[in-house]
């Protein structure tokens, strides 16, 4: 996408502590096999206002910030914590996005085991425009096809 520098130093920082919002999850909520129940959930939901709460206050971190706070977000707006839309998610929550649900959907987890592929790929299709920014899931997706991912 052509992102170099300062950005691209933000993103990677934004990634590493992207989830660092969890610390305030009891871990047997994290770590429960199996569906959460809608309580949980709402617990779960509140872990990206944790971490903007925690880092916003982190001058160096302003920029990357925007990752942890807003990589649950989605494309039509149905996302948390804030239920922003398009283009008002930071770019850079956009892509972490995409490798953030990569991730989850290719690795066991306590509560999903992996995904195969092809089936991790009709998902990224079906929810490019709604989860996913179009422009960044399409280009994710031609990296994939490429055998770059």
């Amino acid at each position: 996408m052509g992102i170099q520098g300062e950005m691209l130093e933000d993103i990677r920082s934004g990634s590493i502590l992207h989830d660092i919002g969890k610390i305030s999850i009891p871990d047997e909520i994290l770590h429960k096999p199996g569906k959460l129940t809608p309580e949980e959930r709402l617990i779960i939901e509140k872990h990206p206002e944790t971490a903007f709460k925690l880092l916003s206050r982190i001058p160096f971190l302003s920029k990357a910030v925007e990752i942890p706070y807003c990589h649950h977000e989605k494309w039509d707006g149905t996302g948390y914590p804030r239920k922003l839309a398009g283009e008002q998610i930071p770019l850079s929550a956009r892509i972490f996005a995409v490798a953030d649900v990569w991730d989850a959907l290719s690795n066991d987890r306590s509560y999903n085991k992996a995904w195969p592929r092809e089936q991790i790929i009709e998902y990224f299709i079906e929810q490019t425009g709604k989860h996913f920014d179009p422009v960044v899931a399409k280009l994710f997706l031609s990296m994939v096809e490429k055998g770059e991912i």
